[in-house]
């Protein structure tokens, strides 16, 4: 199923895969599974993998391909501490790097990373990133204070030893 949802600060609609739908596309989920899942939802305003991972019908790799699929339709802003950092997607790049462009790696899935900026412009961004990663660059938005937390969090200055 296919969801209006509008593109942030422009007031516009672009029509975006539901992540039921396109998790479904990925592990076996029955129409039954996601009208149960949907269901479920309603109740406790969990999100659909969340419920479908703790209902054993999927694996986690499995919800992040899913959301990496769903951001090829367009850049999402998302909150850092809700959606996690996966350590090894942000050891993929190297500090100076991340706080030059001022990115971090949140979740690789396949041949896709998922870059979390504060930037409105993101072109060179992907261009660049692309060639350093050698993988497809997709991105989320986030505020630009809690990446800037979030950045020294993965990569701590390096301590002097004295």
């Amino acid at each position: 199923m296919v969801s209006a949802v509008p593109i942030a600060g422009r007031g516009q609609m672009i029509q975006r895969w539901r992540i039921g739908e396109l998790l479904s596309r990925i592990v076996p989920l029955s129409t039954h599974d996601v009208e149960e899942i949907l269901q479920e939802q309603t109740g406790t305003h969990r999100k659909f993998g969340e419920i479908a991972l703790a209902w054993g019908l999927c694996q986690p790799e499995h919800v992040w391909n899913a959301w990496c699929r769903q951001l090829a339709q367009g850049v999402e802003r998302v909150d850092l501490a809700q959606v996690g950092v996966d350590a090894q997607a942000a050891a993929m790049l190297p500090a100076e790097v991340a706080r030059e462009l001022q990115v971090l790696p949140v979740r690789r899935a396949e041949e896709v990373i998922v870059i979390a900026t504060a930037a409105d412009e993101i072109t060179q961004l992907a261009v660049d990133l692309t060639k350093r990663l050698a993988l497809k660059v997709m991105f989320v938005r986030v505020e630009a204070k809690q990446l800037r937390e979030m950045i020294e969090n993965y990569y701590p200055p390096l301590q002097m030893a004295g």
